[in-house]
């Protein structure tokens, strides 16, 4: 490689004597940066004369890409050595890929965390080949005055690694000895993160899960879980089973809490803002925030962004794009890196927040001045306000002139910011990426320096980097990141900052204090929390529960409604940044909650397998009244006077789901949009919905679903109860069989349109345009029935004379989906209204001027059963692809253990499916043997309940390994292995 520096793991020397300001070792990672400078040789034409032109280009690092939320598995600069550096500038390769790697056999060490002892070190490994850098150069890089054209593909010097996969290491600073989890091609292990003195959490692909599919696209990308392993790699679980696109580089709070970032972009979330015109989404890798669960995987909840940002600067003088690379400083401040995807080297801002208390997310939607404050923390602090997230070229640097050793010239450009790091005494490190740090150029250094601008200079791509910097002739780099201590905060200039370690050949990057945690928190470790299951003791949640329960104090204390209320027309932040109230309605009408588990995506071209709105197949798991009475008739009141609408639900644990809110007639009035899950025994309430900006009127144990008198809903045990009505103080319900009610164009809709509809909405000249008998082939293809309800937000399926006109004309913006259907909006879209022959968004006609009307009236003989079908389909996000019920959720296994006098006596397996159902046949429980072979006890699984085995010969090694498996009858697999150390430490009962 070009760096081969030298091969003895010990490094001695310095880059510069400024490097020694650190005063405690660091870990970190180097990647190689491209340097020197390029010559490129092509055909231009100047002034109508054909010409070969040389020219040396600077700015080869323009095209170095490091880790961020898009190159997260791959793509990224390498190799990459793990660093170790001590305070006196020594210096030792704790894992060597710069001199090992070869092209078809490279890797770059990544991702260290430290042990809360500060003896270890974990981090990931990454492997693959390496593959050049590429450019698409234009001809005015060659020469000012040519005819402008592209000249092609040109191979660059510098190199990025093309991964088959990643693995977990952990070095032991006293042996100095390295141990590696098994690697195995196609699966990403990475982002590792101490959850306690033996126990890692860290990000996996193994799940084979795959990302949300955004409507109107039709590509997704690998999903990552969390999951957690001992440091001897063994006892492996899955933690974060309601991700269902990506969740990135876990963080351990003081607080014991695991932060992380998240990709949220399930149903209307990624439509916040419009990037190519009316229906569109905005810029998907975005939408990463913080959010936080328990090391187990229980009580996620959103700590940083879920409702901010949208092209708008908030209070602390950004816009919030993706936040990412976290840490915790001292005085409890979360701290991370916000930047804009993709372009910018995972460098942006370093954002520093105060954790609002337990279930607050930040300022109240409907008190604060901008949309961008909405659920903002109280307490955020803007590192260096000199940096910039935008994706565009960091900002000219005002004086004073700073200079950095390795380089000529002073620096030009103020840089970026990213991986922020804990020291003790509450610093704070940080990488600055020093220059331009994007691939979207603009002229302002020229304007600043008073210099014409040369040709080729604003824009992204075809060379513009590089023609920038060749053009200003300095000794300066297009992009370098180096690790610094910031020794003020907030920053006010990039002189500020002190250097620990940079050198030109290299990208510093993720350091991390090589300390124990005492030395920067003050106490040993952080908080411990116990498992889900051990903080509840109720008869319901046995252990071995494959279930868990699910409960609010109140759904009418709410903070549902969008700032500025439900849109007449068009609104892109009512719905989609925050507030899902489908319609103008009274706590009145709000009359039960809808339980939907959402699937993953799996297999091949998901967009061939559904088309829907949500992004994922949605199944519901029942749906629930919560007006309560008395016995005299009279609606329980609640401890704050209000009309009690408190409700428990028991429901499958490591489900992913979201709640709606619904009417008696099971109408969605508002609903959630981010997943969540319940862990095996976990009890998870609330206080309100989505009550994230205040105390909530009671909390849940003063509601009446805490009393011995409410009646637990017992959900996924082979019914589906859905509300029908309201008759007197009696909601009406009915049930279908299964475990969960899916719902699908061709089977369930399409037969209501052939039997009341298609007779006018037929034929060559449908009524109103409106043709409901185009249903043959696939729904997705254009101009079909499907189609034209769900896709046509042009209206191209409506005559001109009955369309209607918004924000941008016949284009339609969200919450339209078309003219006839509203996102998961029954009750505001015009096919439910004339189905049901009246409007039901609680407006008239003659209301608003610019709304769409109900019109004349629409007599049908559509029954109530199947307009509860059709109102459900829109509610759910209209689904109607090829494999639309296709089960793709892995059944639910829970295996726990008997205990007596620190022996395994029995287990207890509790297993349950949401989708098809648990084959009771396809159980295997394995014991180890001494040689670990596998003693199989033979057993049927029971299809929603427990199962319990007394063994013939009690265990009691630690290390004996039992593990047991499951599937459903759609062959979806879910197995999990214990060590007997574990199942004795972590049991929730025991036999004495």
């Amino acid at each position: 490689m070009k760096k081969l520096m030298v091969a003895a793991c010990l490094v001695w020397g310095v880059w510069h004597a400024a490097q020694s300001f650190a005063s405690v070792p660091i870990v970190y990672s180097r990647c190689e940066r491209a340097t020197g400078t390029f010559d490129l040789t092509g055909t231009v034409t100047v002034n109508g004369v054909k010409q070969t032109v040389t020219r040396t280009l600077r700015g080869l690092d323009m095209y170095d890409v490091l880790p961020d939320v898009t190159n997260f598995f791959s793509g990224f600069a390498a190799p990459c050595d793990l660093m170790l550096r001590r305070p006196d500038g020594s210096e030792q390769i704790v894992y060597n890929c710069s001199s090992n790697s070869t092209k078809q056999n490279a890797c770059a060490a990544l991702d260290p965390q430290v042990s809360f002892d500060g003896k270890q070190i974990a981090f990931s490994v990454f492997r693959g080949t390496l593959v050049h850098n590429t450019a698409n150069i234009h001809s005015q890089v060659l020469h000012p005055d040519a005819t402008p054209e592209n000249l092609g593909w040109q191979d660059l010097p510098s190199m990025h690694l093309q991964s088959s996969g990643a693995h977990l290491h952990i070095y032991d600073l006293e042996t100095k000895t390295t141990d590696a989890m098994p690697f195995e091609k196609g699966v990403f292990d990475a982002g590792p993160t101490f959850i306690d003195h033996n126990r890692l959490a860290f990000t996996s692909t193994r799940d084979g899960n795959l990302s949300t599919m955004v409507f109107r696209t039709n590509t997704n990308r690998l999903g990552t879980r969390i999951w957690a392993i001992d440091t001897d790699w063994k006892n492996l679980e899955l933690s974060s089973h309601h991700s269902l696109s990506q969740e990135q580089h876990p963080f351990t709070l003081m607080d014991g809490r695991v932060a992380y970032s998240s990709w949220q972009i399930f149903g209307g979330l990624p439509f916040r803002y419009a990037n190519s015109g009316p229906g569109w989404f905005t810029t998907l890798d975005n939408l990463f925030h913080i959010y936080t669960q328990m090391p187990d995987g229980a009580g996620n909840f959103p700590l940083f962004g879920q409702h901010s940002g949208d092209h708008a600067v908030s209070y602390y003088g950004e816009d919030h794009m993706a936040a990412h690379f976290m840490t915790q400083m001292s005085d409890g401040r979360v701290c991370f890196s916000d930047y804009y995807r993709g372009n910018n080297n995972g460098a942006g801002v370093i954002i520093c927040v105060k954790p609002e208390p337990k279930g607050m997310e930040g300022k109240s939607p409907y008190n604060v001045a901008v949309p961008a404050d909405m659920y903002v923390p109280h307490d955020v602090v803007n590192v260096a306000p000199w940096a910039i997230n935008d994706d565009a070229i960091a900002k000219p640097l005002d004086p004073p002139a700073v200079t950095v050793p390795g380089y000529d010239d002073p620096m030009l450009f103020t840089g970026k910011l990213s991986h922020p790091a804990a020291l003790p005494q509450n610093g704070l490190m940080m990488t600055w990426f020093k220059g331009l740090c994007s691939s979207v150029i603009d002229d302002h250094i020229f304007k600043k320096m008073g210099k014409p601008t040369p040709p080729l200079i604003n824009g992204s791509g075809s060379g513009t980097g590089m023609n920038l910097l060749t053009h200003l002739d300095k000794d300066i780099p297009g992009c370098d990141g180096g690790i610094y201590l910031a020794t003020k905060i907030p920053s006010r200039h990039p002189s500020d900052l002190q250097l620990i370690v940079d050198s030109p050949d290299w990208h510093e990057i993720m350091g991390r204090a090589v300390v124990p945690y005492q030395a920067i928190y003050g106490i040993e470790k952080p908080a411990e929390i116990p498992r889900a299951d051990r903080l509840v003791d109720r008869p319901e949640l046995p252990a071995g529960t494959p279930f868990g329960l699910l409960g609010a104090a109140s759904i009418t204390d709410r903070e549902t409604r969008p700032r500025g209320g439900v849109p007449v027309l068009e609104s892109l932040h009512a719905f989609h940044l925050q507030g899902t109230d489908t319609i103008d309605y009274t706590d009145e009408e709000l009359c039960g909650v809808r339980m939907i588990a959402t699937y993953p995506n799996r297999g091949p071209n998901i967009h061939e397998q559904i088309a829907n709105v949500t992004g994922e197949r949605v199944a519901i798991l029942g749906e629930v009244p919560v007006l309560h009475y008395a016995a005299d008739g009279s609606r329980i009141k609640d401890p704050s006077g209000h009309p009690d609408t408190s409700f428990l639900l028991s429901f499958p644990a490591n489900t992913p789901y979201i709640m709606q809110g619904i009417d008696c007639d099971g109408r969605t009035l508002n609903t959630d949009q981010s997943w969540q899950h319940l862990r095996p025994g976990e009890e998870k309430t609330c206080g309100g919905c989505h009550v994230h900006a205040r105390p909530t009127r009671i909390q849940f144990v003063d509601s009446f679903a805490a009393t011995p008198a409410y009646v637990i809903p017992q959900l996924g045990r082979g019914q589906v109860p859905l509300l029908t009505g309201k008759s007197g103080n009696i909601v009406t319900t009915r049930k279908v069989p299964g475990y969960g009610m899916q719902i699908e164009f061709t089977r369930d809709i399409k037969p209501i349109f052939d039997r009341h509809c298609v007779s006018c909405h037929g034929g060559g000249q449908p009524a109103a345009g409106l043709a409901l008998d185009r249903t043959n082939g696939a729904n997705h293809a254009q101009n079909t029935t499907w189609w034209c309800l769900v896709v046509d937000n042009q209206q191209t399926c409506t005559p001109p004379e009955l369309r209607v006109t918004g924000m941008s004309g016949e284009s339609l913006s969200r919450p339209f989906l078309s003219k006839y259907i509203k996102a998961f909006n029954s009750r505001g879209s015009l096919l439910y209204w004339k189905a049901a022959n009246q409007r039901t968004d609680n407006r008239t006609d003659a209301q608003y001027p610019n709304d769409i009307n109900f019109g004349v009236d629409h007599p049908t003989s559509i029954t109530p059963e199947e307009l509860g079908m059709l109102s459900r389909w829109i509610d759910l996000g209209t689904p109607g692809g090829a494999q639309e019920l296709r089960d793709t959720q892995k059944p639910t296994l829970n295996l726990a253990a008997t205990i007596d006098d620190d022996r395994i006596i029995g287990l207890r397996i509790g297993t349950t499916d949401v989708g098809s159902g648990i084959d009771p046949d396809s159980l295997v429980v394995c014991i180890q043997d001494g040689q670990k072979r596998c003693q199989n006890i033979p057993r049927k699984a029971d299809v929603h309940e427990i199962i319990t085995m007394t063994l013939r010969n009690p265990i009691s090694n630690i290390g004996a390994e039992i593990e047991a498996s499951v599937k459903d009858l759609a062959g979806n697999e879910t197995h999990v292995k214990w060590t007997v150390g574990w199942l004795l430490a972590h049991n929730k009962e025991q036999v004495h």
